[in-house]
């Protein structure tokens, strides 16, 4: 039997597993098996009619389980909805309101309360929750054993493993496979012929693999998944929390070319664009910035001989995903495990496929927003739970979340008494077991939120791509309502009528009352939420932001930054490593924490890096950010430059992986002194695995010391 310290070899790299939860003897309890898609559509797929779809592992799971038709991620990219399944909370609640930092810990968090209820738990593919580039391993919360691919970072040939950014247990294991090849090489080297440089990371073109498809990403969390439960049984007696999370098909769009030559274009169904509302996102003369046939475009009207080649490898990509899925279902099935195992099948987001002239993903719009929702539930439960659901059925009044999804997990685990009381409020998941029982949603005692489902859910994103892409939105699957923040309007779209949002109905007389009643369901949820005049006026109006705001005041920081605290170096710290550089009178720049404009960047003691007190006249804050010719990366793809102070000639320098010290400007140009100066204003070194300069001393310590998950967190 495996013991706490013993190691499981799979596919050749080594395993830690971690402690064991306690061994029970006779534990009948489920397994949770959740599996989910990056960037995975709504509509890509056989059960809900698209023809086109090569999809029989999904196929199967719907007719074997419940779908829900309209379910959806709340705030549509990567790193924010992976917080609502972490969490089990509205956006509002858990604190991202758009593209940022996965919080180092949260005070209840869906791993963490699997493993304290006697769970196995661990995670197979991408988590996106941060790296810890000292310990060289993803941040766990909870999951005892975790083998990721996140798909963060890039080739770069004469960097440190030949990688720049997240080096995960894929890249480590395909190093060892394939010694001084690039995993991203299908294309990166397109993206290269384009003018570019790894064009495949966030891009919007697509090609077959260019390696034998084992060394895929996709076939390897496949392996992963399929080792750990063929070995399950012989070497543990209590259950398991499995998370397999498969990159693709985000982009790169690169499946083997055995699966993309299935598919050809005149077979997919047309691409949908509205009325004349998305007219401005074709990319024409006058459209917003990013709009337009470059390798990473999120909008635009885009060359049909390469949209083409993209949609297919798109469909490609997720029929590859769902052969791994058959593969995974036939090792429950085999082993008997399926007997006793839940499965919930969802997505992070969807993709814009050219719908809309979109691409990507952080839209309102059902091409981003809209994903599969599936469970399935095993026989053993039938009877406990007092299931009356026929298999096959598909919900159709009702919106689910992904905030649904740890309440499904930790209910299905019969684990809610190990969740503080009170650690959840109305607006946040519900389990979806309460609608095998009742598919209604009337009758849901689910102890961590008890009460009918909800009727109307809310949706959001701050800037994402553009300054004018942040908005706010409700739907209850019928209809959907849309406030773009930045110019302070309104869409309409009657979803029953309008599945693909065509006909955009604000300004249509008939929709009048609709438009008035949505529009003060969004007030009346700014007003419960507590956000304030920044969002809704006192008068009950729904204000302009020209700024988006991606961390609402419940994102669980430390202490705020204060004069004094010591400059650190780490990996998106959620508003601490972000900075205004701001010209002054004299030639040089103050830098200023973007969450406290108050706070500059200063040099104390001769070598030593702080934030203080904002002072234009003090030496000690006197800066420039002064570019540097030297590309060290030998791929032309990014501006590097020196942060200076000006009165001692010193530049900021990579001491080790958490620390930046003052050190004389090197001639020629020294690795460690150069910094990327990313467009959200951080500070970034390619040296220690692109770390930023943050204002970290406070919030590494009480990280440190406040470890106990039932700590409230959200106290500062």
């Amino acid at each position: 039997m495996a013991t706490a310290a013993s190691k499981c070899v799979i596919l050749g790299a080594l395993v830690a597993c971690g402690a064991q939860a306690a061994r029970r003897g006779d534990d009948s309890r489920p397994n949770v098996l959740f599996m989910m898609a990056d960037q995975l559509r709504h509509d890509v797929n056989g059960y809900t009619g698209n023809r086109a779809a090569i999809t029989p592992g999904l196929d199967r799971l719907a007719a074997e389980g419940m779908a829900v038709k309209y379910s959806y991620s709340s705030t549509p990219t990567c790193t924010p909805a992976r917080a609502g399944l972490l969490t089990g909370k509205s956006p509002w609640n858990h604190g991202m309101l758009g593209y940022g930092t996965v919080a180092p810990r949260y005070a209840v968090e869906m791993p963490r309360i699997l493993a304290d209820a006697g769970y196995t738990t661990a995670s197979f593919g991408k988590d996106h929750f941060g790296w810890n580039a000292t310990s060289n391993k993803g941040i766990a919360h909870g999951y005892e054993n975790t083998m990721l691919y996140d798909g963060l970072g890039s080739w770069k040939e004469k960097a440190v493993h030949h990688w720049s950014g997240e080096y995960d247990e894929y890249n480590q294991w395909f190093a060892t496979q394939m010694p001084d090849k690039d995993p991203e090489a299908t294309l990166d080297e397109q993206g290269a012929a384009r003018g570019g440089a790894n064009d495949g990371w966030n891009g919007w073109h697509g090609a077959a693999y260019i390696y034998d498809e084992f060394y895929h990403p996709t076939a390897w969390v496949g392996r992963l998944a399929v080792n750990f439960i063929k070995d399950y049984l012989s070497n543990h007696t209590n259950p398991f929390f499995l998370k397999v999370s498969f990159h693709r098909p985000h982009s790169p769009y690169d499946p083997p070319k055995r699966v993309l030559d299935k598919f050809d274009a005149a077979t997919l169904p047309p691409i949908v664009t509205g009325d004349t509302w998305d007219l401005r996102f074709r990319g024409s003369k006058g459209d917003p910035p990013g709009c337009g046939p470059s390798p990473d475009a999120w909008c635009g009207l885009m060359p049909v001989n390469e949209s083409d080649v993209s949609r297919c490898a798109y469909y490609a990509s997720v029929s590859f995903v769902d052969e791994q899925i058959v593969q995974i279902y036939n090792a429950l099935n085999t082993t008997g495990l399926l007997d006793n195992t839940y499965i919930i099948f969802s997505a992070d987001h969807g993709d814009g496929q050219g719908e809309h002239y979109h691409w990507r993903k952080g839209f309102p719009y059902e091409f981003s927003s809209h994903v599969p929702m599936l469970v399935r539930w095993p026989d053993s439960e039938v009877t406990k739970r007092s299931i009356t659901l026929a298999r096959g059925t598909m919900i159709t009044d009702l919106v689910t979340e992904l905030r649904d999804v740890l309440h499904t997990v930790v209910d299905a685990a019969q684990a809610t008494a190990s969740v503080p009381a009170g650690s959840f409020q109305a607006e946040d998941g519900k389990s979806m077991l309460c609608l095998l029982q009742d598919p209604t949603g009337q009758k849901c005692s689910y102890a961590l939120n008890p009460g009918p489902w909800r009727q109307v859910l809310d949706l959001e994103h701050s800037t994402c791509y553009n300054e004018t892409n942040h908005w706010n939105a409700l739907t209850d699957g019928r209809m959907k309502y849309v406030f773009r923040a930045f110019f302070a309007d309104e869409q309409l779209f009657n979803l029953t009528a309008d599945p693909y949002e065509v006909h955009e109905l604000s300004q249509d007389a008939a929709y009048a009352t609709e438009l008035k009643t949505w529009r003060q369901r969004m007030v009346s949820q700014f007003q419960h939420e507590g956000r304030g005049s920044d969002w809704v006026s006192s008068s009950g109006v729904l204000m302009q932001r020209l700024s988006g705001q991606t961390y609402s005041p419940h994102y669980p920081h430390g202490p705020p930054a204060v004069a004094g605290d010591k400059i650190a170096l780490d990996v998106n710290s959620g508003g601490d490593d972000q900075w205004f550089i701001n010209a002054t009178a004299n030639g040089t720049s103050l830098f200023r924490l973007q969450v406290n404009p108050t706070l500059c960047l200063a040099l104390t003691n001769g070598s030593t890096l702080i934030v203080d007190v904002c002072d234009a006249t003090e030496s000690a804050q006197q800066f420039a950010l002064m570019p540097q010719p030297t590309d060290i990366s030998g791929e032309g793809q990014y501006q590097y430059n020196w942060v200076r102070h000006v009165p001692t000639q010193q530049c900021v320098t990579v001491q080790d992986a958490n620390t930046a010290v003052m050190t004389p400007c090197a001639s020629p140009v020294s690795k460690p002194q150069l910094w990327v100066d990313g467009t959200s204003g951080r500070l970034c070194a390619d040296e220690v695995n692109s770390k930023c300069i943050c204002a970290l001393g406070s919030w590494r310590e009480w990280t440190r010391v406040h470890h106990d998950p039932s700590t409230d967190l959200q106290k500062y």
